[in-house]
């Protein structure tokens, strides 16, 4: 949500008049022009099927529009905007995050079990929708560096390449927010009283570090290295029952659920630490990821206890901007968290300096000046 309105809005900002075309209505696009071409069926048969009865629409809907570009943000089973695209001679920016086919091997309930019979026709099917979006793209915008090397192995040509990390609304994400009502409110409903908060926003998943943290913050309440306390888990995933069973007993943590992403600031701003505690991958490659809530979390001027992982240990800078630790060390974890708490001075002084380098460079604004910039150059 936070990414896909960001780059929305990053687009207005730079002057761009934008329409939406979207499988669902969700939070913030009322402030578009948009059109929703709702699913029959399920995934993953109805994702493939989507492709016909919403392909004639979108066509219908270009032909109107005649856009400069489009821009479309990958998911593994749709192929009909490439097609269309480039039976229409329109320009198209292929928003691309990671592969489907990389996720089917090592998230999720089939990860593993890709040889199975219909996983395994799901799985190469997906991998040749993959091979024809990054072929008939004109621009493919991934957030990191690894990605940019997985796709020249494919062979993908370098100049249709951009690197472009995630970033902020840095008007969303403000100090300020928490000198609001909602934010008073916020503290007396979870019962946080004058305690120093340490605030985790995400999925709860063995990516994000959740296992991790969970030891981390046991030791930490268990060893009573932290008593004046209160550990604020903000979102849900596959690990959340077992995170809630092993540090749940606790009273001074709260699990809070999925949070609207129109209210997510007002639980960030209430903390005093965030962390980002994200693991190596599972497959022992290299971390390919952006995390935008890293990005969100730099904006907020908050403190931060991050993992030295990949494009998170470029972004961030030990003892500037983050108090950076080993990744999947959950003692670690636990001493970078004592440390910030502990040290009001560096806590605050890391928040400042990592507002200013969200501002200085990492705004949706600037990011898709880049796209723009850069697809201009590939058309020309």
């Amino acid at each position: 949500m936070g990414h896909t309105l960001g780059v929305l809005n990053g687009f207005k900002r730079n002057n761009c008049e934008v329409f939406v075309i979207s499988n669902e209505r969700f939070w913030g696009i009322d402030d578009f022009d948009y059109s929703i071409i709702e699913p029959e069926l399920k995934r993953p048969f109805g994702g493939l099927l989507y492709n016909f009865y919403a392909g004639r629409a979108l066509r219908r809907k270009l032909l109107e529009l005649t856009p400069d570009f489009i821009y479309h943000r990958y998911t593994g089973y749709t192929f009909f905007v490439s097609k269309i695209a480039k039976k229409l001679s329109i320009p198209l920016i292929l928003e691309f995050n990671s592969f489907d086919t990389w996720k089917m091997k090592h998230w999720g309930k089939s990860r593993g079990s890709v040889r199975g019979s219909l996983n395994y026709i799901l799985y190469n099917i997906v991998k040749r929708i993959e091979v024809y979006n990054l072929k008939n793209a004109s621009l493919i915008v991934v957030v990191s560096h690894p990605l940019k090397a997985d796709l020249l192995k494919m062979g993908i040509p370098e100049e249709k390449i951009l690197v472009s990390p995630n970033s902020a609304d840095t008007d969303k994400f403000n100090p300020e927010t928490e000198k609001g009502e909602k934010c008073k409110e916020l503290q007396q409903k979870l019962g946080l009283g004058n305690k120093m908060v340490v605030g985790f926003s995400g999925t709860f998943g063995p990516w994000h570090g959740v296992p991790q943290l969970t030891k981390a913050i046991d030791k930490n309440l268990k060893d009573q290295l932290l008593p004046n306390i209160h550990f604020l888990l903000i979102g849900d995933g596959e690990l959340r029952p077992e995170a809630e069973n092993q540090i749940g007993h606790y009273s001074n943590v709260t699990f809070t659920g999925t949070v609207p992403y129109s209210e997510i600031q007002h639980y960030l701003a209430i903390c005093d630490v965030l962390v980002s505690p994200h693991n190596p991958q599972v497959d022992g490659g290299e971390f390919f990821g952006s995390p935008t809530k890293l990005f969100e979390y730099m904006a907020m001027g908050k403190g931060i206890v991050a993992s030295n992982l990949g494009q998170i240990g470029k972004v961030l800078e030990h003892g500037k901007t983050a108090w950076m630790v080993k990744p999947g060390d959950p003692e670690d974890l636990a001493g970078g968290i004592k440390r910030l708490i502990d040290d009001k001075t560096l806590r605050e002084s890391l928040g400042e300096n990592a507002r200013k380098e969200a501002i200085s460079k990492y705004t949706w604004k600037e990011h898709t000046r880049r796209i723009i910039t850069k697809l201009e150059e590939v058309i020309r």
